[in-house]
């Protein structure tokens, strides 16, 4: 499966693509082994804070796929103190007052963040997304990810603008 980061995208595919981008990024993170997260847990749990700016795609995409060998579980949270255990976390634009706080409460736990809140990546958010030439692009604060105990493979920071 190759990445695919650079198709163009209207405003109405831009929420899709994202959603399956999520799932593709993935396949290029490696989570360590020996985690709570991911003894404990049977399915790959994707968490969504703040508002559904996916508009019920991203469960509709991964409601039969499994993701790293375990079957999905999309968890809609409404506010930091609900964050359950999850391997991902995406954090809505609709958070972005908060984002510090959302950051500091997940710690160096081993939880892929992703969000397209501007300046995300560079404020220890792992992976950012952002349009550019009608384009979704990706930042990635490696340091971050490697932080959290997470890998991140060279193919995909081969194709990110990385943030060190």
């Amino acid at each position: 499966m190759g990445i695919l980061l650079s198709m163009s995208v209207n405003a109405v595919d831009r929420e899709e693509h994202k959603a399956i981008y999520l799932g593709r990024l993935s396949n290029y993170v490696a989570w360590p082994t020996t985690t709570e997260s991911n003894n404990q847990n049977e399915f790959f749990n994707i968490c969504m804070l703040g508002v559904d700016t996916f508009k019920g795609f991203l469960q509709s995409t991964y409601a039969e796929k499994s993701i790293k060998h375990q079957p999905v579980k999309i968890h809609y949270v409404d506010s930091i103190e609900n964050i359950p255990e999850c391997q991902l976390l995406f954090i809505s634009l609709s958070e972005k007052k908060i984002i510090t706080e959302i950051l500091a409460y997940i710690g160096n736990k081993p939880v892929l963040t992703v969000s397209e809140v501007r300046g995300f990546a560079e404020n220890n958010g792992i992976i950012q997304f952002y349009m550019q030439a009608q384009k979704v692009r990706l930042k990635i604060n490696n340091q971050a990810a490697l932080n959290h105990g997470l890998k991140i493979s060279a193919k995909l920071l081969a194709i990110a603008k990385v943030i060190e």
